[in-house]
């Protein structure tokens, strides 16, 4: 099956990508140093052709309340049609526990990308 982890070279993601490998799935590790961008769009129709899934561990490389909400919808309003244009049948995003209970400015973001 293939695979696109979106966020694959970072924290999570490269584990994520790991271990989906040694499962043997097909993994894109999508991420702007492999020319697969998020917030610009480059590369991910690409990146997509196809893929089944879609696992979206990218984060924002600002914390302030403004730029993280930002990040998380740009994101999300690229990837979904990029995804919905490829067929991709699943969307996975990692989530917060307790997100939509908290004011905190990141949380809001994480609730924004949910949605």
């Amino acid at each position: 099956m293939k695979i696109v982890v979106i966020g694959g070279t970072g924290l999570i993601g490269s584990k994520a990508v790991a271990i989906l490998c040694q499962g043997g799935h097909e993994v894109v590790a999508a991420s702007p140093k492999n020319g697969v961008n998020s917030i610009t769009g480059e590369g991910l129709k690409e990146a997509m052709t196809n893929a089944q899934v879609v696992i979206d561990l990218a984060n924002s490389p600002s914390f302030e309340d403004k730029a993280v909400l930002q990040f998380f919808e740009t994101s999300g309003r690229n990837l979904l049609p990029a995804e919905a244009g490829a067929g991709v049948r699943h969307h996975v995003a990692l989530s917060i526990v307790a997100t939509d209970r908290t004011d905190n400015g990141y949380f809001r973001a994480k609730v924004a990308q949910e949605n």
